[in-house]
């Protein structure tokens, strides 16, 4: 099977969870099978290399690859959005014009398209290469989401991806609840997939040699560095600073749970609103109470986050799976999920893996963290419940196999339609 997937993160290009995403699965997909990668250029990657056997496609534009070049787009600013939607359209573009030039017999079989944001490159795949296309849908805030970390008044990003999803042959998504949620937004023209996501540290703890003992000497580091004392508790929070992640309501709540949990400090992993988060710490008297990582963090740096953590709150209004959770619980953190995420990650009901709470009410929010940070007992067994949750449920290879049976489905249905048109 030849696949095409366009996707806008891509090794070493990680910036979020779509990025992690790509790093770990594609190795899976392409084991048995010919991938290609179409994928930004942050101005100064190869066009052109492979990597792992993978062809990576990644066009450079000059014009825009001097202001990537300068900085990083931060997606949750309007106008970096705009300029950022506007270097993915543009190499949309440039993809199709090298698929167009591939002879028809040295096409991909199948164009996986991941999120909205690649909807031109679907789009003309459909209409003037005639490919299958798959739809992977790793968030609907601009369409479905009833939080959006984006403003789109005139509903043209929700009008692109039902178009999207209208014409592709299936949808992929991460969990039950994003399936139920297209559906009910009426998203039943194709059929729509439910594939689980694994783990983002499955090969990091599964190695021989990761030493935790390390990883520990590290946080400790990490936490005399940010100025915490030893006897100090940390609530974690990574994401981005931005609405949908729950950042504000869980600012709010901090009123509660600061004079609740003596020297509890709130430490914010991530990029987006840090000036706002500045603001409303400082008007409450949080200042010193709320400390920021001051931009995207990744590989050793973020392990040593999640070790020097007592407990991770993640309160997301909205979110399609949400890696960050299974980072948290594969290092053993007790985890408290915002209603947005998941019922996966909640494992045996009468034995929860993880606390809930209900993530547009502070004092909801505040009181999950009062109660997890103030129960040793409870955080032990979040902890072990969840790590052994995420051990056991979630893996890449049978996100990859699952993933590789929908698009067989799909040359499968496109097979019989040719038979039947000769």
């Amino acid at each position: 099977m030849r696949i095409a997937h366009v996707i806008n993160q891509f090794p070493p290009n990680i910036t979020a969870g779509l990025g992690r995403y790509a790093e770990l699965i594609a190795p899976h997909l392409a084991r048995d099978h010919e991938m290609a990668v179409f994928t930004l250029n942050d101005g100064r990657l190869p066009v052109w290399e492979r990597i792992g056997g993978i062809g990576v496609y990644r066009p450079r534009g000059r014009v825009l690859g001097a202001i990537a070049r300068r900085r990083r787009l931060n997606r949750t600013r309007g106008v970096e959005f705009l300029l950022l939607a506007l270097t993915v359209v543009v190499s949309n573009w440039r993809y199709f014009l090298l698929l167009r030039r591939l002879r028809p017999g040295r096409r991909p079989d199948l164009v996986a398209v991941h999120d909205s944001t690649n909807f031109l490159c679907g789009l003309l795949c459909h209409y003037v290469l005639r490919l299958p296309v798959v739809f992977h849908v790793h968030t609907t805030e601009y369409g479905v989401a009833p939080q959006r970390s984006i403003t789109d008044p005139l509903n043209l990003f929700a009008a692109l991806e039902r178009w999207l999803a209208g014409i592709s042959r299936r949808v992929v998504v991460a969990t039950p609840e994003v399936r139920g949620q297209l559906l009910e937004a009426g998203w039943d023209r194709s059929p729509i997939d439910v594939v689980r996501l694994g783990g983002t540290y499955e090969r990091v703890v599964a190695d021989p040699a990761f030493d935790r003992g390390t990883l520990r000497l590290g946080a400790a580091d990490l936490r005399a560095r940010l100025g915490i004392a030893e006897e100090d508790p940390v609530l974690l929070f990574v994401g981005r600073l931005e609405r949908q992640k729950g950042i504000y309501p869980l600012l709010d709540a901090m009123r509660d749970i600061a004079p609740a949990v003596p020297g509890l400090r709130l430490v914010l992993v991530g990029e987006g609103d840090e000036a706002g988060v500045a603001r409303i710490a400082g008007e409450t008297g949080l200042g010193g109470r709320v400390l920021t990582s001051g931009g995207f963090v990744d590989g050793r740096a973020l392990l040593e986050y999640y070790a020097m953590a007592d407990a991770c709150v993640f309160p997301s209004l909205f979110e399609p799976f949400g890696l960050v959770a299974t980072e948290a619980m594969a290092l053993a953190r007790p985890v408290i999920l915002g209603d947005g995420f998941s019922r996966i990650f909640l494992g045996d009901p009468a034995r929860p893996a993880v606390r809930f709470v209900r993530a547009a009410d502070p004092r909801d929010i505040a009181d999950g963290v009062i109660e997890v940070m103030t129960d040793p007992a409870l955080r032990r067994a979040l902890a072990e419940r969840g790590e052994r949750l995420v051990r056991e449920t979630l893996s890449w290879s049978r996100a990859a196999e699952e993933t590789l049976a929908v698009y067989a489905r799909v040359l499968s249905t496109v097979l019989s339609a040719e038979g039947t048109r000769r």
